[in-house]
């Protein structure tokens, strides 16, 4: 008699198919930057940035909602990501210290393509003062998101003045750990910079809050 297969484990399937999805959003992104940087962001289709990263154009939409989106960033993709880590961490962990957990993940997730951001961030200090708006509306967004993942970890609204102050502290330390990593000529993680980061800020602030209290 034949033995029946192992089974696979339940997760295997939909594990498999998010690095599948990872992948395919990854080969968009280069093939998009790489005719940003070629041909300029706005003589760029997304017919093009397409047929670059042999896909379909409607499998582009399924990743990004625009070639905007892949310049840019997706706010709402980011938020996501960061919800579904912060869900996994004990109830006991405080605020600051999830949303810094889930700001390590994507700094984990950055690593293996630091040429790709080191691009991404060159075409973006070419931006025309257009885009420059857009920019910022984007950080606006996701600044509001990441907010509302703070609030919902206090247990309150996001009129709590230590969501916004929280979620702008880490994203100003995490905004200038990336800048400082695409910079450097060593091979220092970005992990390795964040954590330092945040760890002379959070001494700076309990010090002068010492001082002052």
């Amino acid at each position: 008699m034949t033995a029946a297969p192992p089974q696979r484990p339940a997760s295997a399937e939909p594990d498999r198919r998010h690095r599948r999805r990872q992948r395919t959003r990854a080969a968009i992104e280069a093939a998009a930057l790489e005719l940003f940087t070629a041909q300029g962001f706005g003589a760029t289709t997304v017919e093009q940035i397409a047929e670059a990263a042999d896909i379909a154009p409607r499998t582009f939409f399924r990743h990004f909602p625009s070639k905007d989106a892949v310049l840019f960033g997706d706010p709402a993709h980011e938020a996501e990501r960061m919800r579904e880590v912060i869900a996994e961490l004990p109830a006991e962990v405080p605020p600051l210290r999830a949303v810094a957990t889930a700001m390590l993940d994507a700094a984990d997730r950055m690593e293996p393509d630091r040429a790709q951001h080191l691009m991404r961030a060159r075409l973006l200090d070419n931006l025309e003062s257009g885009c420059d708006y857009e920019l910022q509306l984007l950080k606006q967004r996701w600044v509001q998101d990441i907010a509302e993942v703070v609030a919902e970890r206090l247990g309150t609204g996001t009129d709590d003045p230590r969501a916004a102050a929280w979620t702008m502290t880490l994203m100003a330390c995490f905004g200038a750990a990336v800048h400082s990593w695409l910079v450097r000529t060593d091979d220092r993680p970005l992990r390795a910079i964040f954590v330092a980061l945040l760890a002379e800020t959070g001494g700076g602030l309990v010090e002068f809050a010492e001082r002052t209290g």
